[in-house]
């Protein structure tokens, strides 16, 4: 077992004293939910060589050197330039003004998208929960390494999405839908939530949930994916930080006992916070169906896509990720006694994470151990 850096074990002490502060006292002041945006974004923006997919974006970083101006702006207005365009033109764009005009060092690229990243996430989380530390930690192991500390793209991309939720709940389609081109500028995988502005306002019910996620689980085998090639390609089209994060979750989810893992057990857990919460939620809530609606569609994902790694993690992710916020807001909706029930499972989940996460060796090849992380800022 290995032993994660202290600055990471300081944004988990700050995420668990808050979190029991925020349950069972009164709702915390939003300049500590910055205070700790702002520690994290030092932790992950100017980390050196920490992450499985670091040295595929500093590869990312030269290449988008090599591309004119003219190329990526064709790029963004969908049209043929005179190179060609391997990657999302927002994303190359960015790259090219931080070294083009300011000459910058790799680490503020990561820099900058961490800042952005975070502030959209406390942004979202703000606006969605009233468990706001419990649902962050919830989400930090391994959601944070993936993400703002691995897999910056998606990332970003998912997170410009996810903050244009507010739009769907202000009915404002033309601001949605530049979220999802800013987004989708970002990474691809963003053009899968085009059709939430309509979906979230969905009705469905208990009855429904169930038919569509026992479907899926039928329709696993088949890979049926398959009928959607080019998008599919599209989506898993950057190679290099495809391995990098493969490299990174191998072991994460692996399955055992005949192909049930940790995947399968979070989508069991979801499921059953679904299922068991959904009158309550919908009673008192205000826009649970949007996120209920993203679940299901990420359960179903999930086990649509599960035969392949890629797909599953990166389609499915970017609905369920977040949509496992009805977990932490169930505490809402229920008495006393249960809240105190759902806080303490959540926190034992959390420690059983932390120590199955502490356990993997790509913890070390992450470099995220005592021994191995470096930071360009903090000793």
């Amino acid at each position: 077992m290995s032993l994660l850096h202290p600055y990471y074990i300081i944004a988990i002490i700050i995420m668990i004293f808050f979190s029991f502060q925020e349950v069972y006292g009164r709702k915390v002041e939003k300049k500590w939910l910055w205070f700790l945006g702002g520690y994290l974004i030092i932790v992950a923006g100017l980390r050196d060589g920490v992450g499985p997919d670091y040295g595929s974006y500093i590869g990312i970083y030269n290449y988008s050197d090599t591309k004119l101006y003219k190329s990526i702006i064709m790029k963004a207005l969908y049209m043929e330039g005179p190179q060609p365009m391997e990657l999302e033109w927002l994303f190359v764009l960015v790259n090219k003004i931080l070294l083009n005009i300011f000459d910058a060092p790799f680490y503020m690229l990561t820099l900058v998208i961490a800042t952005i990243t975070i502030i959209l996430k406390v942004e979202y989380i703000e606006d969605n929960t009233f468990y706001p530390f419990t649902f962050m930690l919830f989400m930090f192991i391994p959601g944070f390494f993936i993400g703002e500390s691995g897999q910056i793209r998606q990332c970003l991309g998912s997170f410009i999405v996810y903050y244009g939720i507010k739009y769907i709940k202000q009915e404002n389609l033309l601001m949605y839908l530049l979220c999802i081109y800013l987004g989708a500028g970002i990474h691809n995988v963003c053009y899968a939530f085009l059709p939430m502005y309509w979906v979230a306002r969905v009705p469905i019910n208990k009855f429904w949930m169930f038919v569509f996620i026992i479907a899926s689980i039928f329709a696993s085998p088949f890979e049926v994916y398959r009928i959607l090639g080019n998008f599919m390609d599209s989506v898993a089209g950057d190679v290099m930080i495809v391995e990098g994060f493969n490299g990174y979750i191998d072991e994460s989810v692996q399955r055992i006992n005949g192909g049930i893992g940790i995947p399968e057990a979070m989508m069991a857990i979801l499921t059953f916070f679904l299922f068991y919460f959904d009158t309550p939620m919908k009673e008192k809530y205000p826009y649970y169906e949007y996120h209920r609606n993203y679940a299901v569609i990420g359960i179903c994902f999930y086990f649509i896509f599960r035969n392949n790694p890629i797909f599953s993690s990166r389609l499915a992710g970017a609905f369920i990720g977040f949509s496992y916020i009805i977990i932490p807001n169930a505490m809402y909706v229920v008495s006393y006694g249960t809240r105190r029930l759902i806080h303490t499972f959540i926190i034992a989940l959390f420690l059983f994470n932390f120590i199955v996460f502490a356990s993997f060796r790509n913890i070390v090849n992450g470099n995220f151990t005592i021994d191995r992380y470096k930071n360009f800022l903090l000793p």
